[in-house]
């Protein structure tokens, strides 16, 4: 009768629940995955220095639009020698660029001295000063794109490519956040099992060294039940270490408005609340339309691809010879004291016509075979990035659904093993079993438990991967994002 009571005393320590951290977790505070990502999208390190990709391509799109910046150039030279002026020379011109390549400008000239060359004397009717406004135009290489086009078009790609890395780095940086959230949750409810059996494994310890004293155990039970407690504290040691790892691991994601590292304290726990659903099949053909267009390995391609054809483009207006026409009319139609003049284009002008060719063109159609291969190049790496990307996706899909029917099955399997183990109880209380066999059942849910503890932490994971290798922007996080973003 006195065995039947102490084992009647351990049942409860003995039927563990699914979730066994609402039972053990006492007054803990729980911290969701929501809460970790609201905190590293508004604070991580990486995510900010992420965010500095983006103003790094708008501040490189600003330095390439500065080649159309207007232009003031002022050139002043002037000689005195024993009180005699050999000149005084002043030219200022102000140039507009434009898209066209057609650039307008307007030079102010004036110029005095006893010694001044002749092509820069000056009447003093003028009060030896004139205005030129004219312009500059190429008539060959660099009329339909020049250099200052050409920059600006790889400014513009570089904007999608750094869009692209932004993306990708923010992605990547959630996605590790997420499995290391979900490795600490799994080791929380691994060393909760562990927990509960050492103590049960200490009581059963307990009780049988009382049964031993009055007799109804033999020695080798209790040599038996300490073995088992060992076993039990080895094991607790052991995940005990794992958890205090992961936390680690997770801690390193943790940071305050200032920067400040965080950790995780004492009494805090994870939970099991999702921010993913598992990928159906309706989903899937318009997932891989998105990855194959949109991945940010593909937007990188893409945006490189039109870095080469703004360089090819280049290359080939790079081929023609170089003409530079420059006309400018003379003190009209203003002249210095801003009176009209009549436009007279044969007379009171200046031209200037500046011719050049290479005459292998051997650099130039290097170049340009050179950025022709790039483009070939950057066609056959696309595709096979594309196949890449339709196969991930395709992996992670299968294998987000395979993990879930792997958690329903690893939960059948633990409930089986807390049935056999309810069994076995029973069979210790009516003599028809032994500590041993007891154990052993124990072991196997244990097993189970954590098998299912496993899968669930792995579906998770796989959920977020899906949307990962997908490519979608913040793991399709908008809600989260948004929230961070009000903030």
């Amino acid at each position: 009768m006195r065995r039947y009571v102490i084992i009647i005393s351990l049942v409860p320590c003995l039927l563990f629940g699914q979730n066994t951290s609402d039972s053990l977790s006492g007054n803990a505070t729980f911290l969701s995955l929501e809460t970790v990502l609201k905190m590293s999208l508004a604070y991580h390190p990486i995510v900010k220095q992420a965010n500095l990709i983006n103003v790094n391509a708008e501040a490189r799109l600003r330095e390439a639009r500065g080649g159309f910046d207007p232009e003031v150039e002022l050139n002043y030279n002037v000689k005195d020698f024993k009180d005699t002026e050999y000149y005084n020379l002043l030219n200022t011109t102000f140039k507009i660029p434009t898209w066209i390549g057609i650039d307008p400008k307007i030079e102010f000239i004036q110029n005095t001295g006893d010694f001044l060359n002749p092509e820069n004397f000056i009447s003093d009717n003028t009060a030896n000063q004139q205005v030129a406004v004219g312009f500059s135009v190429p008539l060959g290489k660099g009329l339909f794109f020049d250099e200052r086009r050409n920059m600006i078009k790889r400014a513009d790609a570089f904007s999608q490519i750094a869009e692209a890395e932004q993306t990708n780095e923010v992605n990547k940086i959630l996605f590790t956040i997420i499995k290391d959230y979900w490795n600490w949750y799994l080791y929380y409810q691994k060393i909760q099992l562990m927990d509960q059996a050492i103590d049960l494994a200490q009581n059963l310890f307990d009780r049988t060294l009382i049964d031993f004293e009055f007799g109804e155990a033999a020695i080798v039970d209790t040599l038996q039940a300490k073995i088992n407690l060992q076993k039990r504290t080895v094991d607790f040691r052991k995940t005990q270490l794992e958890y205090e790892l992961s936390k680690l691991n997770l801690s390193k994601h943790l940071w305050s408005e200032d920067l400040v590292p965080l950790e995780l304290q004492l009494g805090v726990s994870p939970d099991s609340s999702t921010l993913f659903t598992t990928p159906r099949d309706t989903e899937l053909k318009s997932a891989i339309e998105y990855a194959l267009t949109s991945h940010p390995d593909i937007s990188k391609l893409d945006g490189k691809r039109n870095q080469l054809d703004a360089d090819l483009r280049w290359a080939k207006e790079s081929i023609k010879p170089q003409i530079d026409l420059s006309y400018s009319l003379i003190d009209a139609p203003l002249d210095p004291d801003f009176n009209s003049n009549g436009v007279e284009f044969g007379e009171n002008y200046k031209m200037g016509l500046d011719f050049s060719f290479p005459i292998l063109l051997r650099k130039e159609r290097g170049k340009l075979q050179q950025t022709r291969l790039k483009l070939q190049s950057n066609e056959y790496e696309l595709a096979q990035s594309q196949v890449n990307i339709k196969n991930r996706v395709l992996g992670a899909y299968a294998q987000s659904n395979a993990f879930q029917d792997l958690l329903f099955q690893y939960q059948g399997v633990s409930q089986n093993y807390r049935r056999l183990l309810n069994a076995e109880i029973i069979n210790l209380q009516n003599g028809e079993t032994d500590l041993f066999k007891l154990n052993i059942q124990q072991d196997k849910y244990i097993e189970a438990q954590t098998d299912y503890f496993d899968a669930l932490t792995k579906w998770e994971k796989s959920k977020a991967e899906y949307y990962y290798i997908t490519g979608v922007p913040i793991l399709g996080l908008t809600d989260v994002f948004n929230i961070v973003k009000n903030q």
